[in-house]
């Protein structure tokens, strides 16, 4: 691929990478808008203790911290942006985007139902970005999969010095809020492709065949 080729593709994948990402914080805000209530209704429903304290102190510290955890989520979907070209060797799990092996296991654990359930119009995205990059791209290693979402989010906790625990009891509600909600992020994310001209392998069979 020339300089200009890789420079005009460039500038598609980073204006694709924004409108996702936007799109992306936007859930975040919906997030946070409904966290408390959230934790309240997990503090109403266990018995035990501890762990309704934890939810109490919760409330507390992610109202303190929103600023702070939504500015380093950002940065980190940011970062993720060079992963569009990166192909193969973009794997979020290992080298420089690698996070400790307890966190791993969390965020694969977050991200596994959302993974399943958009893992269709994901592949069709890898594949047009595959079209756009003349490069492999495994549906897991978008920048905007649930992986991808999962691990900034958890990255982000652990830059504010959330402990796993924490993070742990608002999994479920950042599924909920965010992570069920990328549906229609994919298939904005899929039209603007398709309409830059980035073909799925469907496609470009048809035209190898006709």
């Amino acid at each position: 691929m020339s300089n200009s080729d890789y420079n005009a593709h460039l500038e598609v994948l980073n204006r694709v990478h924004y409108s996702a990402t936007t799109q992306i914080l936007a859930l975040m805000e919906g997030f946070y808008s409904n966290i408390e209530e959230g934790l309240f209704e997990l503090a109403h429903n266990t018995r035990e203790n501890e762990q309704r304290r934890r939810c109490f102190d919760l409330m507390r510290e992610l109202r303190f911290r929103k600023s702070g955890l939504l500015k380093n989520f950002s940065r980190t979907l940011d970062r993720y942006r060079v992963m569009w070209f990166s192909g193969g060797n973009g794997n979020i799990t290992s080298g420089k985007y690698a996070i400790a092996n307890d966190l791993q296991s969390l965020v694969d654990e977050m991200a596994q139902k959302s993974y399943a359930h958009f893992s269709g119009v994901l592949s069709t995205i890898a594949e047009r970005v595959s079209d756009a990059t003349q490069g492999p791209m495994h549906a897991g290693e978008l920048p905007i999969s649930p992986l991808s979402v999962s691990k900034a989010f958890v990255a982000s906790c652990r830059s504010l010095r959330m402990d796993t625990a924490s993070i742990e009891i608002v999994q479920n509600l950042f599924g909920r809020f965010v992570l069920d909600g990328l549906g229609p992020v994919y298939g904005e994310t899929n039209r603007l492709l398709t309409e830059y001209g980035y073909r799925s392998l469907v496609e470009i069979e048809q035209v190898s065949g006709a």
